[in-house]
Order: C-alpha cells, then structure tokens, then sequence
C-alpha cells in the first residue's frame, strides 16, 4: 500500500520520525540539565508530559497544553523549593522533611484520586 491510497502525506511521513527523535533527544537534555542543576532531581516522569504537551499543541485531541504545562510547571516549583530547603538543612532534617513531603504527595494524591 503506497501512502497516496492510504490518504497519508510522503513528507509528513518522512518529518514525523525526525521530529520525534529530536522531542526524545530534548526531553533527555531536560532530564541531564535538572537532574545536575537541581540537586540531584530526576525528572524522567516529566518526560512524558513534554511529549504530551508537545502532542496537544500539535491538537491532537483528547490532550491538553494547560494541563500538562500545569504538571510541569507545578512540579518544576515543587523540586526548586525541595531542593533549596534540603540544601539548607542537616542530614537528620533531610529525613524528616523526605518523610513529611512523602506524606503530604500521598494525601495530594488521595484527594486527586477522588
């Protein structure tokens, strides 16, 4: 089946690939970058909310560019201001407050969930 009969457009085709490549190497330089200039923060679950964010502004539909920039943009606060109050604290306090932020996401995502 050539891609005429299946309504498909040969260069969109060929761009599509490219595009997604460079959304994966951009997302993986997002991941490199916080995790050395946050503190040691992983933000591979962020991964897919730029792909998806990248999806909804190309409108495919059921996504949603203010969700997604609201999950990056909230999460992007949350590790800049665990960061710098883990930096500031001592080891005995980096615990506790591990513990009462674990705490607080568990009671964030029950009232979510609901």
């Amino acid at each position: 089946m050539n891609s005429s009969s299946t309504g498909g457009n040969p260069t969109a085709e060929k761009i599509v690939p490219n595009v997604l490549l460079g959304m994966t190497a951009v997302t993986g330089l997002v991941d490199a970058v916080s995790f050395l200039s946050l503190g040691s923060v992983f933000t591979a679950n962020m991964t897919g909310n730029i792909l998806i964010l990248a999806f909804a502004t190309a409108r495919v539909s059921g996504l949603s560019v203010a969700r997604s920039s609201t999950a990056l943009i909230a999460f992007a606060m949350g590790a800049i201001l665990g960061g710098r109050i883990t930096a500031r604290a001592s080891a005995d306090s980096r615990i506790r407050f591990a513990a009462q932020a674990f705490l607080l996401e568990v009671v964030f995502l029950s009232a979510a969930s609901f």
